[in-house]
C-alpha cells in the first residue's frame, strides 16, 4: 500500500465515522419507533402501541448505536479494502474500482463481517429501548431504584422450587429497569449472561446479507431500464435509492422483526429460535405483524439510501468529467484525497443497509 493511502485511512475512518453518527442520530426517531412497533405483542387484549412519547424517549439507545457505527465504520473500511483486493480482476489495473457482480460480493462479505460486529450493540439498543417504554409508562423513584439495586440478592426463597440468580436479577429490572448505557450492560450481564449479547445473531447476519442483495439487485435492474449506456444523473440516482429502499423494507421487514423479538428482555420467554419465533409471530399475530415497523423503518432506510445513491451518483459523473478533460487518469482517485474519500464512502455505503 502506498503511503499516501495509508495517510488517508485515517481520515477516511474519521469522515466515515461522522457521517454515520450524525446519520444514525438524525434518523434515530424512526429506528426507536420501528423497534417500538416490531417489540409490541399484537396479542388478543393486548393495548395498541402507543407512538406519541417524550422527546427525551425516542432517542433512547442512541448512545449504543452511535458507538455501533463507529466500530462498524472502522471495521468496514478494513473488510471492504481486503474484499476489493481479493476479488479485483486480475486482468484490470490496480486501480480500477469493482462493478457488477464483483462489487456485490463485496459488499455482502462486507455486510456480514460487520453485522458480526454489532450485534451486542443492537442488542444493548433493544433493551434501552424496552426499559425506556416500561419507565415512560411507570416511573418508579431514583431512591427506590438506587435502594433495591443495593440491596444484595437473596438466594433463599421460602417456594420450593429455588430460582436461578438470574431469575431473581430479572425479577429485580423488570420492576426497577436500567436507564443509561453503562447499567443496562450490566442487567444484560447480571439476567441473561454472556449469551445476552449475542442474542439474535443470525437473524441480523441474514438481514445484512438480503439487504445487500435486494438494494444491489433492484438498483441494477432500474439503471438498466432507464439509462443502460449513460450515467445517471443525480435526480435519477436519487429516485433509484428510494425505490431500491421500498424494496428492501418490503422483502426483508420479516427478517427484521424476527431478528428484533430474538434480542429482546423476554425472548427466552417466548421463543426457541429464529424459525419459532416467525412461527409464533405469525400464527399468534398474523402474517401483518411480520412487517410491523415498515414505515418509519422506510423513512429511516429510505433517507440514507436516497442520499447515498445520489453522492455516489455525483461522484462517479464527477470522475468522468475529470478524465474526459485529462485531469484524471485512469480511475487515479489518490491524486484528490477529498474525491477519493467520498467516492469511497459512498461505494461501502451504496449497498450496505441497516
Amino acid at each position: 500500500m502506498k503511503k499516501d493511502n495509508m495517510t488517508d485511512v485515517p481520515i477516511q475512518i474519521l469522515a466515515g465515522s461522522a457521517a454515520a453518527v450524525f446519520e444514525t442520530t438524525l434518523t434515530y426517531p424512526f429506528e426507536f419507533l420501528k423497534t417500538g412497533f416490531q417489540l409490541h405483542r399484537r396479542t388478543v387484549g393486548a393495548k395498541p402501541f402507543e407512538a406519541l412519547r417524550p422527546i427525551k424517549v425516542y432517542f433512547a439507545g442512541c448512545t449504543a448505536l452511535n458507538l455501533s457505527a463507529i466500530v462498524k465504520t472502522s471495521v468496514r473500511f478494513a473488510t471492504f479494502d481486503k474484499a476489493c483486493q481479493i476479488l479485483r480482476d486480475p486482468n484490470l489495473p490496480k486501480d480500477s474500482l469493482l462493478k457488477g457482480p464483483r462489487l456485490l460480493l463485496a459488499g455482502i462479505l462486507t455486510g456480514a463481517v460487520e453485522s458480526l460486529c454489532i450485534i451486542p450493540f443492537e442488542n444493548v439498543k433493544v433493551t434501552m429501548i424496552e426499559n425506556s417504554l416500561q419507565l415512560s409508562e411507570s416511573k418508579p423513584t431514583e431512591k427506590e431504584i438506587a435502594g433495591t439495586l443495593k440491596k444484595k440478592v437473596t438466594f433463599h426463597v421460602a417456594k420450593p422450587k429455588q430460582l436461578s440468580p438470574q431469575e431473581q436479577w430479572r425479577q429485580v429490572y423488570s420492576k426497577y429497569p436500567s436507564s443509561n448505557i453503562f447499567s443496562v450492560v450490566k442487567e444484560i450481564y447480571l439476567t441473561r449472561g454472556l449469551r445476552g449479547f449475542a442474542q439474535g445473531a443470525m437473524p441480523t447476519v441474514f438481514r445484512q446479507v438480503s439487504n445487500s442483495t435486494v438494494r444491489f439487485t433492484a438498483y441494477t435492474t432500474l439503471k438498466q431500464l432507464i439509462s443502460p449506456t449513460q450515467p445517471l444523473n443525480e435526480v435519477y440516482a436519487f429516485g433509484i435509492g428510494l425505490f431500491s429502499s421500498c424494496a428492501v423494507v418490503a422483502l426483508t421487514q420479516p427478517i427484521d422483526v424476527v431478528k428484533t423479538r430474538m434480542q429482546s428482555k423476554t425472548a427466552h420467554y417466548f421463543y426457541k429460535n429464529s424459525l419459532n419465533c416467525a412461527y409464533r409471530v405469525f400464527v399468534e399475530e398474523g402474517m401483518v405483524s411480520l412487517w410491523k415497523g415498515w414505515l418509519p423503518r422506510l423513512f429511516k432506510v429510505g433517507l440514507s439510501g436516497g442520499i447515498s445513491f445520489g453522492v455516489y451518483q455525483y461522484v462517479e459523473n464527477l470522475s468522468h468529467t475529470l478524465k474526459k478533460e485529462n485531469i484524471l487518469i485512469d480511475n487515479q482517485c489518490t491524486s484528490f484525497p477529498k474525491l477519493n474519500c467520498i467516492y469511497i464512502l459512498s461505494q461501502q455505503n451504496l449497498f450496505i443497509v441497516i
